[in-house]
């Protein structure tokens, strides 16, 4: 693959990473008026809904679409379960602290790439331990372990670690289809079959029986439309141009617009700890993308001999 391509499918994981950047302030804020079972199952209707044209626009048939395939039914588990638990657990934690689920997926992700897509790990290991030792900084915020420990705390960080286990299955099965269909045809079954997973959650909470105001709608549109559906897109042409560990440690740079909207919105603490974790974040984000890049292909004169021959008068 070419260094032109690669450093589009670095642009198009970046736009996703800004998308994921906002998801914890809005679920947070949505949390406030609606059950998070609620915002699972309008997360990924939305986001199915989103998809729809895109398969039209292929001029493909829903039954042409591989909707049994074992990578797209991993998929929307992996989705399906990554929202029910994520939106649950991020009650118990301040938003800045649901960055747990990146190092979580990172590992997760670059070990299923390893089993599954026989993806080499070589270049790569500083900027992973690089960004995890960042985002574990991220995590621990300074706090004592009498915070950390706390029922309650420990609760909503154990289920953040639960839910990136299951969105690193997702990213894999994303990684694998998109090496065989277009990110439509791709995403558009993972996503109603999560829809349909997190229905009866929805139902159970009572979500279909309250009403809601219109700033909660705009606010379940734009994590809907933009967040999930927008972002996933993105994700889907970055990962045709990168290697799947790649995309989950530039997509962790999300970490740095969560923080921001998380003092700004949210008037949470942003600590010089979480600062110099988000440092070295990016240093290992970089480092990644750098050991990804094909490299230059040496440039060969082929000069006969005669050529070089001067004739003697």
């Amino acid at each position: 693959m070419s260094r032109h391509e690669n450093t589009i499918g670095v642009l198009f994981l970046l736009a996703s990473a800004t998308c994921w950047g906002f998801v914890a302030a809005t679920v947070k804020r949505l949390t406030g008026e609606m059950h998070p079972h609620t915002i699972s199952f309008l997360r990924v209707l939305l986001a199915t809904l989103v998809f729809l044209p895109l398969v039209w626009q292929e001029r493909r048939s829903f039954r042409s679409l591989k909707w049994f395939l074992p990578w797209i039914l991993i998929g929307a588990l992996g989705r399906a379960g990554n929202y029910i638990i994520y939106n649950v657990g991020i009650v118990m934690v301040p938003s800045n602290a649901a960055t747990i689920t990146l190092p979580v997926q990172t590992i997760t992700t670059v070990l299923l790439a390893w089993v599954f897509l026989k993806e080499r790990l070589q270049g790569k290991r500083l900027g992973l331990m690089l960004s995890l030792g960042g985002l574990a900084l991220l995590w621990w915020n300074g706090q004592g372990w009498e915070v950390l420990a706390e029922p309650r705390y420990a609760l909503g960080n154990a289920m953040m670690f639960i839910s990136g286990i299951a969105s690193a299955f997702h990213f894999t099965s994303q990684k694998v289809l998109t090496a065989k269909m277009s990110v439509a045809e791709m995403l558009l079954p993972v996503f109603g079959w999560a829809t349909m997973l997190t229905l009866p959650f929805a139902w159970l909470s009572g979500g279909f029986n309250r009403s809601y105001s219109l700033a909660t709608w705009v606010l379940a549109l734009l994590l809907g439309v933009v967040l999930t559906g927008g972002s996933f897109i993105f994700l889907g042409e970055g990962y045709k141009r990168c290697s799947a560990t790649t995309g989950v440690i530039v997509t962790n740079s999300s970490i740095f617009i969560t923080l921001l909207l998380s003092f700004r919105l949210l008037h949470e603490v942003v600590s010089p700890i979480m600062i110099l974790g988000a440092l070295l974040v990016l240093g290992g984000t970089v480092a990644v993308v750098h050991s990804d890049r094909p490299p230059l292909a040496p440039v060969r004169e082929d000069i006969s001999a005669s050529s070089c021959q001067v004739e003697r008068p």
